[in-house]
């Protein structure tokens, strides 16, 4: 499957879980949060076991901005691990370096920090690195590689919105560093992704 390009705001209704990033951004306004389509609100059909195990591997896959074919192999070094299954393929997800852009607030969307990282404006220990599943280790520290993308408009319009960083990454808005301090804890992965369904679809592909 190749990666979605499609809006996000359908893709959350589909879902009934929010890939923008902001939960309040996914009810807000106008914006509507029954399924798409004439007859969203009137489709309210229970999932099969199938279809609950295939909503919950999207919202990863989405969410994180996997390819399928990179989070099976994802899944299969997860399995391999000593630890759970379900928390390691989250933890692996949250420390993508496009993600670790985003949660540090210096890009507004995954797909922005997806952009900066693909167009070689992202720095990993002072070296570039475009590759947006590359996965950052503790200790690692992200820098944009012009001094000059501090004036870049909607960098600054994203400093400027104050977002929470997580207790696992250190942000210096000043120097616009970003240092990776530890893996998040259990409590601080997605709550919206039950992992044991996706562990289901897994086991029975992989």
């Amino acid at each position: 499957m190749s990666k979605y390009l499609g809006p996000l705001q359908k893709k959350s209704r589909a879902l009934n879980f929010s890939l923008l990033g902001n939960k309040k951004e996914f009810s807000r306004g106008k914006k509507r949060t029954t399924p798409p389509g004439m007859h969203g609100e009137k489709k309210k059909r229970r999932k099969t076991p199938y279809g609950l195990q295939l909503q919950e591997k999207q919202k990863i896959m989405y969410g994180y901005g996997w390819r399928d074919k990179q989070l099976k192999r994802e899944f299969a070094k997860a399995k391999a691990g000593a630890a759970d299954t379900g928390t390691s393929l989250l933890t692996s997800s949250e420390s993508r370096l496009d993600n670790v852009v985003f949660r540090s607030g210096l890009a507004n969307t995954l797909r922005f920090a997806r952009q900066l990282v693909g167009y070689k404006h992202v720095l990993v220990d002072g070296k570039i690195v475009n590759i947006p599943s590359y996965k950052i280790e503790p200790g690692q520290v992200i820098s944009l590689k012009k001094e000059k993308m501090k004036e870049n408009k909607l960098i600054k319009s994203n400093l400027e919105q104050n977002i929470k960083t997580p207790p696992y990454i250190s942000f210096d808005k000043q120097k616009l560093t970003i240092n990776y301090l530890r893996h998040p804890a259990i409590d601080e992965l997605n709550k919206g992704i039950d992992t044991s369904l996706v562990v289901e679809w897994y086991n029975r592909r992989v």
